[in-house]
């Protein structure tokens, strides 16, 4: 999933920048190397691109950079040039992506900042809410997961994910008619390892009941 989205990122920009500037034939050589696997030196070329004059910004060249550290799931790396690329430039779907990293490098409190940023630049999209739902489901604090992922199913409903987290969250404050609705409409929408979520839900429910 995560290379079938940046490759489509590196095309569109192919697409969009000829080679009119020394920089820009590099980035696209970068961008081959991506796509051939060869993630070291895409991201030798993405870093020797930055000191050469192009059309691509250097946030993007970061964002690029990040991306490729991610394929790797070397979050680390990737969290140096997502901070690099958001202190630039703040754009929705990095802030998901940056808060995505951070939590999984366990520092919630800066994911939850990274994706109210996120949430506060587009406030009608539904990524930014659904992920601090999921973020405020695994502290155990439902109610607010509740908030939120009733915000992210209102601004988008066919997102299978939100619905089936929304059930385990239901479940956790023993609104057991709720939980079941949220797992009909993920059923419906197929969602992925729908037993798995009613699993955690059915556990939960278990602790809220007297």
């Amino acid at each position: 999933m995560k290379k079938t989205i940046l490759s489509a990122t590196l095309l569109a920009c192919i697409s969009l920048f000829s080679c009119s500037k020394p920089g820009d034939a590099t980035v696209q050589r970068a961008m081959k190397l991506y796509q051939a696997g060869d993630y070291d030196n895409a991201i030798s070329l993405f870093n020797e691109s930055l000191g050469e004059d192009s059309s691509y910004s250097p946030e993007l060249i970061y964002s690029f950079i990040a991306n490729v550290y991610l394929q790797e799931d070397d979050f680390e790396n990737a969290l140096v040039f997502q901070e690099k690329s958001t202190s630039l430039r703040p754009e929705y779907h990095n802030l998901i992506s940056l808060g995505m990293t951070y939590h999984m490098l366990g520092e919630d409190g800066k994911a939850e900042e990274s994706y109210k940023k996120a949430l506060f630049l587009e406030p009608k999209r539904a990524e930014a809410p659904a992920s601090l739902g999921a973020l405020y489901l695994g502290q155990n604090k439902f109610t607010e997961a509740v908030d939120y992922l009733t915000q992210a199913a209102e601004k988008d409903g066919k997102i299978a994910v939100i619905h089936a987290n929304l059930g385990i969250a239901y479940a956790a404050l023993g609104k057991e008619g709720k939980s079941e609705e949220e797992f009909e409409a993920a059923e419906k929408l197929k969602c992925k390892n729908l037993d798995d979520f009613k699993e955690k839900a059915e556990e939960l429910s278990k602790k809220a009941r007297p």
